[in-house]
């Protein structure tokens, strides 16, 4: 091919190019503009059994950060049923060392609980937080609290150290929690105060080394939750949520970012209690109080 004959056909396949890579840019800029002001909606609620919520997914999730969220939200589902499995098993052993004439009952329907709540929305941001209970054999009851946090610009987990300033002292804190599902949380000195100021004399000594929280925004009552995270079972009766004003959330350093989201999202649900729809009548109740 000479090259004359080749000119041409470079120059097609660039402009070919350039094309791709200039729609590509539009539409991923597109989804981030969308996801800054509009609502997210879930798919009907279900259990994974009786009395175990499951996590929600996205309903319509076209763009790939909706989809990268269901994808999370699906392993994080799969993981829990693995954990209801060994708990099943765990406590039919347990059972059976205590009684090993008694007759094995069936244990899947009250071994564990699980209540998912929506908490957020959007704008750009959504979040859901589930309450667990559960025994698997041992000498007590246990509980749980997982927050998720989602950005819908990227669909990723958010980063809770890109949201407050530097002057904060805030670090990211991270383990698993009962069902084996990896948690990240907050290390906030500024946060670590307030939450001394207003526990009981009796939980005092239960926040003398350092405490990390989880972090969640809530939607129905315009604010920041906070909750102590990673408590020993003994204090769990100090396990207490931390309801952040705005002005409060501002003074510890966290961005606009996700506060003026929180505003909105206030704003939107005072002015329609209708306007954000969850997963079901509980996600609702909890957006709408």
């Amino acid at each position: 091919m000479t090259l004359l004959r080749a000119l041409p056909l470079c120059l097609f396949l660039i402009a070919a190019i350039s094309y791709r890579a200039a729609a590509q840019t539009q539409a991923t800029n597109h989804d981030v503009t969308a996801s800054e002001s509009q609502s997210f909606q879930f798919a009907p609620a279900r259990n994974l059994r009786p009395d175990v919520d499951a996590w929600p997914l996205l309903a319509n999730a076209t763009s790939s950060a909706a989809k990268r969220v269901n994808a999370i939200l699906a392993a994080k589902n799969r993981q829990m049923m693995s954990a209801l499995k060994e708990c099943d098993a765990a406590i039919m052993d347990f059972q059976s060392d205590e009684n090993r004439h008694a007759k094995r009952k069936t244990v899947s329907a009250d071994d564990w609980a699980r209540t998912v709540n929506i908490t957020m929305t959007g704008p750009r941001f959504v979040s859901l937080v589930a309450t667990d209970g559960f025994f698997c054999g041992g000498a007590h009851p246990d509980s749980d609290t997982e927050a998720l946090v989602f950005d819908m610009t990227t669909g990723e987990l958010v980063d809770w150290t890109a949201h407050i300033s530097k002057s904060s002292q805030a670090s990211p804190y991270a383990d698993s929690v009962s069902d084996k599902n990896h948690v990240a949380a907050l290390v906030l000195p500024g946060l670590e105060e307030i939450n001394l100021a207003n526990t009981s004399a009796e939980c005092k000594d239960a926040f003398d080394d350092q405490q990390s929280f989880l972090i969640w925004p809530d939607a129905g009552s315009g604010r920041l939750v906070a909750e102590p995270f990673d408590l020993p079972h003994v204090m769990a009766p100090c396990d207490q949520e931390i309801d952040l004003t705005m002005e409060q959330a501002r003074k510890l350093g966290f961005d606009e970012t996700i506060l003026s989201a929180i505003e909105q999202a206030h704003r939107q649900i005072e002015t329609n209690p209708k306007h954000e729809s969850g997963a079901g009548p509980e996600a609702q109740r909890k957006l709408a109080h």
